[in-house]
């Protein structure tokens, strides 16, 4: 059922102003994107349709339950209403964000960027995403201040990563907002409600490794297990001077199980037309699936299986089906190191910048930081020139005497570098 309820409303525990008959009633989202609705009402002999103003609010099915959809366009014809409306979310768009000026977690950031509007709102602002980062904006709109990816600005979703949650006027900062529910599609011939895109532009299968210094990993370079599937080999450099040459087969070997000799996938399901496949029992598995999971595709042709997200889709508000799911490539969440500046992404292929290589190449940089960085009852231990606390020879140590360096290992003789007080020595 389809209500509609007033401008003001924030409770739709009642059918509002009464329900609606509308002929045609779909939910589209996307991930960290656009939320809408868009119907239409027949000029129905009750009047229901004269309750359809602009601002008002419809309540209707989405995947997660029913969601408050703001009207924000009426379109009145001979055969009857079309009306486009935006998750309540979007009233933010009216707002401001007057000064943020936040560093910390993520929740002190979500509290600043809510602080800082120019009117209050009944929103709530929650994220358990965690690490440390910081967001510095002006006079900007709070859609912006939270999913904003502009280079030259601050964001939440830069400074933290994530993906957002959004439920009536509850708005979730979460790791991931799906799960991997172990649901997985194979496919190797296109079919009737399948559209299947495969990008080999920026695979990889052969990459050239340097280090520290400029020395190479042994080898020169490591090929990938599907570097015969394609007609050449693929090859790129990858550099990273914060490596020993016996660290990069590592490294490297995390790129490629991250996918980077792997296509690029988007898979766009249209159930109606799959309907009419024999097929269609193959992929009817997707309908049990979420905004945000993780699916498993499979390229029987090619032989590889990878991972994809869900990253939108189209709802059927009324029969409460999917219409079309879209998975495609994503990049998983970025950990506040990261994003801080701990190693900059950018670089991780040269002149690669795939999700799947981006993601690993995250990982890779947090390993090397756990494995370097050691926290006990006597301070913090930074590893200099080994990532093992028990054999390394130079070595930082924060603690109640301040920041000391030792050039003879943990155990050795420290020279302190500024005292307890914070004062230079």
């Amino acid at each position: 059922m389809v209500t509609i309820h007033e401008k003001n409303s924030i409770a739709f525990d009642t059918l509002g102003l009464g329900a609606l008959l509308p002929s045609f009633c779909n939910v589209t989202e996307e991930l960290n994107g656009l939320y809408e609705l868009e119907m239409e009402h027949p000029y129905d002999e009750q009047g229901k349709w004269k309750h359809i103003e602009k601002e008002r609010i419809i309540f209707a099915s989405t995947p997660r339950g029913k969601q408050p959809f703001r009207i924000y366009h009426v379109n009145p014809d001979m055969g009857g209403v079309k009306v486009y409306a935006r998750h309540v979310f979007y009233d933010l768009l009216d707002n401001l964000c007057l000064n943020v000026d936040a560093t910390g977690t993520p929740q002190v950031a979500l509290s600043a960027i809510k602080g800082s509007l120019a009117y209050a709102v009944p929103f709530t602002f929650a994220t358990n995403l965690s690490g440390v980062g910081g967001v510095v904006l002006r006079n900007e709109n709070p859609i912006f201040a939270l999913l904003g990816m502009d280079d030259d600005k601050d964001s939440f979703i830069k400074a933290f990563g994530g993906e957002i949650l959004r439920d009536c006027f509850a708005v979730n900062m979460k790791p991931s907002i799906g799960e991997d529910r172990g649901v997985a599609i194979r496919y190797g011939k296109n079919l009737v409600g399948l559209e299947i895109s495969e990008d080999i532009s920026e695979v990889a299968t052969r990459i050239y490794a340097y280090g520290k210094d400029g020395v190479a990993m042994s080898g020169g370079y490591r090929d990938s297990p599907y570097i015969n599937t394609y007609f050449n080999p693929k090859i790129t450099v990858f550099e990273d001077s914060s490596l020993s040459a016996y660290e990069l087969p590592s490294a490297v070997q995390k790129l490629f199980d991250g996918g980077c000799d792997l296509p690029k996938v988007n898979i766009k399901a249209d159930f109606q037309m799959l309907s009419k496949t024999e097929e269609y029992k193959e992929y009817a598995v997707l309908e049990e699936v979420q905004l945000g999971d993780v699916v498993t595709v499979s390229n029987i042709k090619m032989g590889f299986h990878k991972k994809a997200k869900v990253i939108s889709y189209e709802w059927d508000s009324l029969l409460e089906r999917y219409k079309r799911v879209e998975l495609g490539d994503f990049v998983a969440d970025l950990t506040s190191s990261i994003t801080s500046g701990e190693k900059s992404l950018s670089t991780a292929v040269s002149a690669k910048s795939t999700a799947t290589t981006a993601a690993t190449d995250a990982q890779t940089a947090l390993d090397r930081i756990s494995r370097k960085v050691t926290i006990n009852n006597e301070g913090l231990y930074i590893c200099v020139d080994t990532n093992s606390l028990d054999t390394a020879t130079k070595v930082f140590h924060f603690g109640s005497y301040g920041l000391r360096h030792s050039s003879t290992g943990v155990n050795g003789t420290y020279k302190t570098i500024i005292d307890g007080d914070g004062n230079l020595v």
